[in-house]
């Protein structure tokens, strides 16, 4: 009976231990060591569905605006737009950072040879910025700065929003493509019987004035 009751404490202990929600620090502090480890599938189950979301929406307008595939198969594994919107966004997070920042040589030597030192937070709606210093040795010499990270509430607990950075790229990504589509546009051949912009029409020129007669 002893047995049985401790059995049924400990399993009524479990729900409310797994209830615990983590804090921004812990969540920043998951997030970055995820990033230090280049553990990108831990790393996308630590950023907020919505944010991820928007990435997707972001990379299928670019997708939309450049024909070339090239880069769909190198970083996404897929070889169309179907193929990137049938992905559930969270892959699509993954596999971009894994091909964009986990690429990156030495980018990835700087994350694994970083250390983060979180130190706290303050909250704004639902939103909580979480301030860490970063610290990393890179060619004989020590970079240290203070930087923050954005978590946003989900359901009970915190995700991680996309970094600036990362905001920034897709902007870049957005002007390339359209810079790509546009110029595109201007050296395709225009097909038979299309007509091209028309000039506005050149207006008559007036006759020479009439040579005065004699009376």
């Amino acid at each position: 009976m002893k047995k049985l009751i401790l059995a049924t404490l400990a399993a009524l202990a479990l729900p409310r231990a797994g209830a615990a929600q983590a804090t921004p620090e812990q969540v920043a502090t998951q997030y970055l060591a995820s990033m230090k480890a280049a553990d990108w599938a831990s790393n996308a189950s630590l950023v907020h569905s919505g944010e991820q979301d928007s990435l997707k929406a972001a990379l299928l307008e670019v997708v939309s605006l450049d024909t070339a595939t090239a880069g769909l198969r190198q970083i996404f594994n897929v070889g169309s737009a179907a193929e990137l919107r049938a992905l559930p966004s969270a892959q699509v997070y993954q596999r971009f950072v894994a091909g964009t920042i986990g690429s990156q040589q030495g980018l990835r030597e700087l994350l694994a040879a970083a250390t983060f030192n979180v130190m706290g937070h303050v909250t704004a709606g639902d939103t909580a910025y979480v301030v860490y210093r970063v610290s990393a040795t890179q060619g004989g010499q020590t970079l240290s700065q203070v930087t923050v990270l954005s978590v946003r509430r989900e359901g009970a607990g915190w995700k991680a929003r996309l970094p600036e950075e990362m905001k920034g790229m897709m902007m870049e990504m957005r002007t390339a493509a359209a810079q790509r589509r546009a110029a595109n546009s201007a050296l395709a051949p225009r097909e038979p019987g299309a007509q091209g912009p028309t000039r506005p029409a050149t207006p008559p020129t007036a006759p020479p004035p009439a040579p005065p007669t004699r009376p």
